[in-house]
């Protein structure tokens, strides 16, 4: 028997579509049956401040006989670009079977598709347990990382802020020590002879002074600085004994201000890089069926 040869399945009170078969083998393709239910399911959370609905499908083969429809075995499955019709391809029959549905069956169908919902749909977004963010259904990871990374940011900029005044303050100190000693000062230095060397050295120590305050500004302008800001090659030269003092001095403040930077820039990481995956179920009232149709799907006979 063919399958231009079988009666088509008709359901009283139930509206037919037919996919659309693939022009380049419906040749060779028979009609299938299947349920397809339209529906919208609501995703609410008070704990997310979501209330999210979306319109969806499900599809499932008609079964022959007494059989139980079996909702995953996605009959029919629609892809988003698929197209129904409202009639069938000419030259495409019908597959033979048992079938036997009603409208009262595919209002049970409904039933047993909501029943499969709450058990199994879930709607997952991110959660940062840190700061309380919800991501918004549908945002990609990274786009809510960078929202968590500006908040950690904004968390940690006190802190920051309270770091460059303590090494600013220390510079400051080594500054002011220095100058009383007169490594900073010529004019209240006491040399034994040779101006010209006691300019130099002054001058030097100054730059050394200058060079320090441009690092530790540098590390602080950027969190990043937290792991390069002392890490730059320093030339070497023969130095003067005070020279030598405010030169270790200096990079001593550094070298604290670094360790300290390093700290706040992995609680920075830490707080930066958080997330979980937050799951939302449904409830049956919140999954309302639009639409039942027995579904037409092109197979290969």
């Amino acid at each position: 028997m063919t399958g231009q040869a079988v009666e088509k399945l008709r359901v009283a009170g139930i509206t037919d579509a037919w996919l659309q078969p693939d022009q380049a083998s419906s040749a060779t393709m028979v009609y299938r049956p299947a349920v397809l239910i339209e529906y919208t399911v609501n995703f609410r959370s008070l704990r997310a401040g979501l209330n999210h609905s979306e319109e969806r499908s499900s599809s499932a083969w008609l079964p022959e006989g007494d059989l139980a429809l079996d909702w995953d075995s996605r009959g029919g499955a629609l892809e988003p670009d698929a197209q129904l019709s409202p009639q069938p391809e000419p030259g495409i029959g019908y597959r033979p079977g048992d079938y036997r549905a009603t409208k009262a069956d595919f209002e049970q169908y409904a039933i047993e598709l909501i029943e499969k919902l709450v058990r199994t749909e879930r709607l997952s977004i991110y959660f940062n347990p840190v700061f309380g963010f919800f991501s918004a259904p549908g945002d990609l990871l990274e786009d809510f990382l960078a929202r968590v990374a500006d908040a950690a940011l904004g968390r940690i900029e006190p802190e920051l802020k309270k770091l460059r005044n303590r090494f600013e303050l220390q510079l400051e100190q080594v500054r002011e020590a220095h100058v009383a000693k007169g490594s900073l000062n010529p004019r209240d230095a006491e040399y034994a002879d040779n101006d010209t060397l006691n300019l130099e050295s002054v001058i030097s120590n100054k730059l050394h002074f200058f060079e320090s305050e441009n690092r530790l500004a540098g590390m602080f302008s950027t969190l990043a600085g937290a792991v390069f800001g002392s890490a730059e090659a320093r030339a070497k030269r023969t130095e003067e004994p005070e020279e030598s003092e405010l030169r270790e001095d200096l990079e001593r403040i550094e070298q604290e201000a670094s360790e300290a930077l390093r700290a706040l820039y992995d609680e920075y990481l830490v707080l930066a890089s958080e997330y979980d995956t937050f799951e939302i179920g449904v409830q049956p009232d919140n999954i309302q069926v639009i639409r039942s149709m027995l579904l037409w799907v092109p197979v290969e006979e």
